[in-house]
């Protein structure tokens, strides 16, 4: 196990160039900015779409920033949250904020006042750059949110979410 933990630390290590790049940044170099968006799948919100940005320090990851919609028949989520990475590496550690419909809108007998909630949550994962100029990531997270509602069994959703997203803009 710890073997496979080395190796995956070397892999996310920033890479070093042989020439200075010349003209303006691109994907191909690690930008200030990079912008990607994705889907995920999970439990208990099934699937999701989004879009994170990550902002590099020195060419390594140091902050991310996301906003997702998760439809579903049940549960419908909109969320928001920012995630550091301690290492500068792939681990990160973050808050969410998240509207949860019980509900959603669109669905006979949805009532605002009763099927809206907004929730606060904290999450740990991993964000796996791959593919060229790593500009994919694989993003496997775990968290919990808490939701002040009057049902107990949905105060406390623990979630565990898998995606994949791919550069669109960096800067």
């Amino acid at each position: 196990m710890s073997a496979l933990l080395l190796a995956m630390l070397l892999a996310q290590a920033p890479r070093a160039s042989a020439a200075p790049p010349s003209g303006p940044p691109s994907l191909t170099s690690q930008p200030a900015f990079r912008l990607r968006v994705g889907g995920h799948l999970g439990i208990p919100l099934l699937v999701g779409v989004g879009a994170t940005g990550t902002f590099h320090v020195d060419g390594r990851p140091r902050f991310d920033v996301d906003a997702h919609w998760e439809p579903s028949g049940f549960l419908q989520s909109y969320s928001v949250g920012a995630a550091w990475r301690p290492l500068d590496r792939f681990v990160f550690v973050g808050a969410r904020v998240r509207l949860m419909h019980f509900q959603p809108p669109w669905t006979r007998g949805f009532n605002g006042a009763t099927d809206n909630h907004l929730g606060l949550g904290v999450e740990t994962g991993v964000r796996l750059r791959v593919g060229p100029a790593d500009q994919g990531v694989i993003t496997v997270t775990v968290g919990g949110t808490w939701l002040p509602t009057q049902a107990t069994n949905l105060q406390v959703l623990l979630g565990l979410t898998a995606g994949f997203s791919w550069a669109v803009w960096s800067r």
